[in-house]
């Protein structure tokens, strides 16, 4: 028998739940708490250099009295913080990136 549980970054006790399960059940646990690296990687420039501009722009955002249903994009390389923008933006996916990626993964 396998199950899977998943409990939420922040709430914790992860460990003490395995514990309980195993005791209550007899069933051998094991916990694994996955790390910001391993669910993402190492942030590159790019993502360094982005993040800080859509922060830049979340406080320009707060500054200029918009305080709700806000979210920060990038379009065409510039900040936007419409989140109608943002949704209308067309999803294509790139065949050639994706290639590239799957390259540098091996």
């Amino acid at each position: 028998m396998h199950s899977l549980i998943i409990v939420a970054e922040g709430i914790g006790g992860s460990i003490e739940l395995a514990k309980k399960v195993q005791d209550i059940t007899g069933i051998e646990t094991r916990t694994t708490i996955l790390g910001h690296i391993q669910r993402g990687g190492s942030p590159s420039a790019f993502d360094r250099m982005l993040v800080s501009r859509m922060g830049v722009r979340a406080v320009e955002v707060l500054i200029e009295g918009k305080k709700t249903s806000k979210v920060m994009s990038i379009r065409d390389n510039k900040i936007t913080d419409d989140i109608d923008e943002a949704l209308a933006m067309p999803r294509k996916f790139d065949e050639r990136l994706y290639e590239i990626s799957e390259i540098l993964s091996r």
